[in-house]
Formats: structure tokens, sequence, C-alpha cells
């Protein structure tokens, strides 16, 4: 689980995502991997190849989930942070945690 913490010196706050460190394309492969056919789920008209959309910029009255948005957001498949985290700032030791 990613890590929030409070630079002492400047007082910035940084994301500490270790979990993030690997990836399925950090590691080897026997086979070569085949050229992609596959179409791009975040180009417009592939929506049904991504989870359902968080929200999205389109012409009012418009569909949700479906083309002709200008800026849809998808959930992240690796994310650093999540919203049921939690938010108790820790004290104690050099920094201070979230």
């Amino acid at each position: 689980m990613a890590e929030i913490r409070r630079d002492p010196l400047r007082g910035h706050w940084t994301i500490i995502a270790s979990d993030r460190a690997k990836r399925p394309s950090d590691f080897s492969s026997q086979t070569q991997p085949s050229e992609r056919k596959q179409a791009c789920p975040f180009c417009p008209g592939n929506e049904r190849l991504t989870p359902n959309e968080v929200t999205a910029v389109r012409p009012q009255g418009d569909a949700a989930n479906s083309s002709g948005w200008t800026v849809r957001v998808v959930p992240n498949k690796y994310p650093a942070v999540r919203e049921d985290a939690g938010g108790r700032v820790e004290t104690g030791g050099l920094f201070e945690r979230v």
C-alpha cells in the first residue's frame, strides 16, 4: 500500500508507492511477444475495453461510457492511492505519514 509522507525540511507531501515498482512488463518472457493487433482501450469508440468511467467531459445529454467525450477518466489498473485508504496523519520518527 502507498504511503504519503511529509518532507520535514520543505513541507511537501510525497507519495511513496512501493507496490507500483513492478509491472507485468518487468518480468522476462520465454517467447517473443506477438505483434499487437488489439484496439487501443483509451481511444474514442473503444470505451467497452475499459472499466466504467469515473467522470467525463462530453456534450450534455450523451450517455456515460459512450464515445463523443473530450476528456474521460477511468480507474487506474495500478493505483498509487485509493479513496478508501483512510486519512489519519501519524506522527513520530522523521516523517509525518498518512
